[in-house]
């Protein structure tokens, strides 16, 4: 049988950058398979199974060295994990959980991360004490947007609603200052280049328009870092407000702002068929919509730092 790895120190900054400039010149070395229960499970996918995070959120808490298998610091996705070890994140055990979907309207001026040193109010704080175990968001939205967000500790299911691969799309309600003039709609209909290339929305319209300010729906896949923010920026308009209002089809029907609800099986199974090209039952017209699970918020929401240490 082969041995186990030597116990390495904690990687320096210049062996991550290395790491990272690696899987992003070989994208399929984060992929492949399972594999067997002997031959074991790779750890980034080991993670996303457990909650940790998605799977390319994963690669990143590898890489920085935050992962010990039986008291040894790995950092490689691909390492494998088998029956009867010892995973820990940040020190603290990985314990099996059940998977858990929720739907969370995000307000404007909380964070999506989960970093313990952040003073600022998180997406965190406002649930953690509504779930029975840990959640993360599938995907961001940054301190000043608010509206439609996505919690889970399934790593695959983030997968599949946030990569680009999958394309599902994001609708938001974009208010800018003053009149949006027609020639920059058509500029933002066909297309704007950003830093990753460009950038074609699957649809701009505009909703209403005042001599004060214009709201404008836009959809886009690709679920880039501030990418609706960055593309009005690049025909010549700040976002006053941004508001994602729907994830596919989905949307905040019973979500008050800064409350939580589970998804019914019925919506998740919707966006996993949406991501995986499955063809979508069609939306019946007209009579009664579903009954949802209430939704719960905090009372008193936590004040900013909610009392955390570090």
């Amino acid at each position: 049988m082969a041995s186990r790895p030597r116990k390495r120190s904690r990687p320096r900054p210049h062996d991550r950058h290395r790491a990272h400039a690696f899987m992003a010149a070989h994208p399929e070395a984060v992929q492949g398979s399972t594999g067997d229960a002997a031959g074991g499970v790779r750890l980034n996918r080991w993670l996303a199974e457990r909650g940790i995070a998605s799977r390319r959120k994963a690669d990143e808490i590898i890489q920085e060295g935050r992962v010990e298998v039986n008291g040894e610091f790995q950092t490689a996705p691909g390492y494998r994990v088998r029956p009867g070890d010892e995973v820990r994140v940040d020190g603290a055990p990985v314990r099996e959980v059940a998977r858990l979907y929720y739907v969370f309207h995000k307000p404007k001026g909380v964070l999506c991360t989960d970093s313990p040193r952040e003073k600022r109010l998180r997406v965190r704080d406002l649930v953690e004490p509504l779930v029975p175990s840990r959640v993360f968001t599938v995907g961001r939205l940054d301190e000043d947007s608010e509206g439609l967000l996505l919690l889970t500790n399934d790593g695959d299911f983030a997968q599949l609603v946030s990569h680009p691969r999958y394309g599902v799309p994001k609708t938001y309600l974009v208010t800018v200052p003053g009149e949006l003039a027609r020639a920059d709609l058509e500029r933002l209909r066909k297309g704007v280049y950003l830093a990753e290339g460009r950038i074609v929305p699957k649809s701009v319209r505009v909703v209403k328009r005042t001599s004060r300010a214009t709201e404008v729906e836009v959809v886009v896949a690709e679920g880039l870092n501030r990418e609706v923010r960055r593309m009005f920026a690049r025909v010549g308009y700040g976002v006053k407000r941004l508001k994602r209002v729907r994830i596919g089809s989905l949307g905040l029907r019973g979500v008050p702002q800064g409350a939580i609800r589970p998804l019914t099986r019925a919506e998740y199974q919707e966006l996993v068929d949406l991501a995986q090209g499955r063809p979508q039952a069609p939306r019946r017209r007209g009579g009664r919509l579903p009954k949802l699970p209430k939704a719960k918020r905090l009372r008193r929401p936590p004040a900013a730092g909610g009392g955390r240490k570090g």
